[in-house]
């Protein structure tokens, strides 16, 4: 630790135990609303509603799906497949990605084997909640009453 004395000490000395206690704030809060946020998203599933308005609050529930890699499909297709030196099969038997993109972009893959390596494609389902405030009308009430 420094012995000599910074010109902004003072306001570090205190901005610290400020931000500690906000930091803890903001985390019992983050952690209230990711409890509130399943809870929705649970409710409005089971209840089938995709959107609701409440005290000047607006949610919208959505369901998507995404694409990602199962790796253990796609590691068994290259190691076979894709010479070794490439790089991009990795001696703890994972796939570089970022390799597998520049190889993929460059031309080294065989078009049969890009071909294969959509069958190692998993879909997942992403529920995604949206908040928004309700805009007042001009006489003071709500859009959506």
């Amino acid at each position: 630790m420094r012995t000599n004395k910074i010109p902004n000490t003072d306001r570090l000395l205190t901005l610290i135990p400020e931000y500690g206690s906000h930091k803890e704030t903001l985390d019992e809060y983050t952690n209230i609303c990711k409890a509130e946020n399943a809870e929705i998203k649970k409710i409005m599933e089971e209840e089938g509603i995709d959107s609701i308005s409440s005290g000047g609050y607006k949610i919208t529930y959505s369901v998507s799906e995404r694409n990602t890699m199962n790796e253990d499909k796609l590691l068994a297709l290259l190691q076979d497949k894709v010479s070794a030196e490439s790089g991009i099969v990795k001696t703890k038997k994972y796939v570089d990605m970022d390799a597998l993109e520049s190889a993929i972009y460059n031309g080294a893959i065989p078009k049969e084997v890009l071909i294969e390596m959509d069958n190692c494609r998993e879909k997942k389902e992403v529920m995604t909640l949206r908040v928004s405030k309700v805009k007042e009308k001009k006489d003071g009430t709500d859009n959506d009453n």
